[in-house]
This record gives C-alpha cells, structure tokens and sequence, in this order.
C-alpha cells in the first residue's frame, strides 16, 4: 500500500489534471482560533505548557511539504531541549460535508471556502484516506548531512579531469600537426577529420556534463545552507532564551484540519490548524 503522503500527491495531481470548466482552489493553512499574535504578517497559534510559550505559523507549501515556522520562550529556570523530529501533526476531515450531496457535483461560487469532500466532489475525485497515524515532523540533519556529501560528489565530477577527452583532443592535434606539408590520400583525411569531429564532439558533451554537475552541486549546497540557517534544528535552551525555525511536514491536502504536536518536556502540546480551500 502506498504511504499516505504519496496517495495524497497523487488526489492533488489528479485535481490538476480536472477539465479546464472545473473549479480550482487555493490551499491555505490558519490557526483555528483567532490569537491577534502575527510574526512577518503570518498569524501565530499559541499553547503554553510548564510556563514554555510555543508559537506556530504556516509558512508556505513545497510540492511535497508544508513548512510551519516554531518560535519556543523559555522563561523557566531550567533548560528546555526542542527536537524538531519529536514534532508531529493528525490530521482530521468534516465528515458531515457530504451528507447532503447524495452524489451530486457542488458547484461552490468564487471566493468561497470548502471543505475537502466538497473540493473532491466538485472535482469528481475520491477523497484518499486519512493518515492511520501522527504523522512526525521531518528530521533536518539527516538531510544536511545527504546534501552536503552529495554535493561534494557533484563537485568532485565537475573537477575531474576528463582522461578520454585529454586523449582525444592530443590525438586530434597530434594528427593535425602530423599532416602538414604532407600530401594525404582520402583515406586519411577522412581519418584525421573523423578523430577531430570526435575530439570535439566529445568535449561538447563532457562540458555540458561538468556544469550539470557544477550547477547541481551548487543548488544542492544552497539547500543545505538554508536548512542550516531556517529550519529548526535540535537545541537545548538555557533559562531565558528563545528559538525560531522552520518546521518539514510531508504535505496532506485532503484534510480540513491539522493538529500540530509539539514538544514541551516529557509533554506534547497541541496547537490546531484549518487547512481551508478557497475556490478561485
């Protein structure tokens, strides 16, 4: 069976791919209860637990992820470890939405918010099921660490000297040089053109292969530089301090709402999402 993830990329692709005439939706993410407490324009959902304030905001969607930015205050007089892997969200559903459709297709007026069995129907698209589980937050180290080794691998082929190119360019060069003052028959000027197409075509092709390594290396170490500086990374925070990081959810778009666990302690405090639907 399919990860849940996986089946819920695969309900929104196929939203995606609906008849031009269907209705489409913009996705968002916003506290469940009002808080007035805004960070950078993103409203913030707030829980205290064992005096430790937590606040979550959404930031944005990847194809493959939501990212929530966690901000923790300590003003306890003892140390507080945050691990973003011990974070982790349930996901929930109105059940009642569809009561009234009795296999009709809705047909919701712009501007209007949905749930998701009424985005599903409108689309003609079964709704996949809910997550059998809390569904954990991703760890960034371990792709930190992935990004980093794989971009030095990168590097290290776009540096690598090409041996077969070196060879084909002196074989070229040797054959030129050794035809001057030389009268050639067909046969050999055939040879010699041959081995220079060659040289160069060759050489074409392996330094478009060098920047394609090159190219790749960098954008896999730029994305390792912004997890390192954005994303919540495991800290013990001392009496009086305070973090902010990003927080890495794989995505789930047919759900109406998301609980966000967090961790305080030996405790897990909850902070409540609506995942709403605006139909455009």
């Amino acid at each position: 069976m399919l990860p849940f993830y996986i089946r819920s990329l695969r309900w929104l692709a196929l939203a995606g791919l609906a008849t031009a005439c269907a209705p489409t939706y913009q996705l968002g993410l916003k506290p469940t209860r009002a808080t007035g407490l805004f960070v950078e324009g993103r409203e913030q959902a707030q829980a205290v637990a064992d005096s430790v304030e937590v606040r979550l905001s959404f930031v944005c969607y990847e194809p493959t992820r939501v990212v929530f930015e966690a901000e923790y205050r300590n003003p306890t007089r003892h140390a507080l470890v945050v691990d973003p892997a011990a974070f982790q969200y349930e996901a929930s559903r109105v059940t009642t939405a569809t009561d009234d459709l009795k296999g009709r297709r809705p047909k919701p007026l712009p501007g209007t918010e949905v749930t998701a069995a009424v985005a599903a129907a409108s689309l003609a698209l079964p709704l996949p099921p809910l997550p059998p589980t809390a569904v954990a937050a991703f760890d960034p180290e371990p792709e930190i660490t992935m990004l980093h080794a794989t971009a030095d691998k990168e590097a290290a082929k776009a540096a690598r000297v090409d041996w077969l190119g070196v060879a084909l360019t002196t074989a070229s060069l040797v054959s030129t040089v050794v035809s001057i003052n030389q009268r050639e028959t067909v046969a050999q000027y055939q040879s010699r053109a041959a081995i220079q197409n060659a040289a160069v075509v060759y050489n074409v092709v392996s330094t478009a292969s060098k920047v394609e390594h090159a190219v790749t290396a960098e954008v896999l170490q730029q994305r390792a530089a912004h997890l390192q500086e954005y994303a919540l990374r495991k800290v013990t925070l001392a009496p009086g301090q305070q973090v902010r990081g990003y927080l890495y959810f794989p995505r789930y778009d047919a759900a109406d709402g998301l609980v966000v666990k967090a961790p305080v302690g030996s405790s897990m405090v909850p902070l409540e999402f609506a995942q709403v639907r605006k139909r455009q």
